[in-house]
């Protein structure tokens, strides 16, 4: 199974993995609607940084809660995969998993899917903080 794997003492905060995940899922660079979220534990400058992505190892309970079938699990590609045209935005996915989140504009719900295998925010981490994890 692939996963993105974060090591945090290499990030730097600079947030192009958030930046250029929004611009491939949304049309637009918004880190905030992004699939990927990073941020420091405390919210201060001295705290660790945290990275909330679908790390696509654990039981999917965004897909056991999704009532519409909008989330469903792709096991061919091994990732999560959102309908648009079934989710009635009752938010029982965002309630179920952290790594689960709504673009504030669209209201679309964002989860990896790992850019189908080739992940972007991997590809653009200037410090190698996101890497490419487990097997195909």
């Amino acid at each position: 199974m692939n996963y993105i794997e974060f090591h945090a003492e290499k990030c730097i905060a600079c947030d192009l993995c958030s930046g250029v995940c929004s611009l491939n899922k949304l049309g637009r660079v918004q880190p905030a609607g992004a699939c990927i979220r990073v941020s420091r534990d405390t919210g201060t400058h001295l705290g660790p940084m945290l990275c909330s992505v679908c790390d696509m190892t654990h039981e999917r309970a965004c897909v056991d809660a999704c009532p519409q079938e909008a989330l469903v699990w792709d096991e061919d590609a091994g990732v999560v995969r959102f309908f648009q045209e079934e989710c009635t935005d009752c938010g029982s996915c965002l309630d179920a998993c952290p790594n689960v989140h709504q673009d504030a504009v669209d209201r679309r719900i964002m989860i990896c899917d790992l850019c189908d295998g080739d992940p972007l925010c991997v590809k653009w981490c200037p410090e190698g903080a996101l890497t490419w994890g487990g097997a195909s």
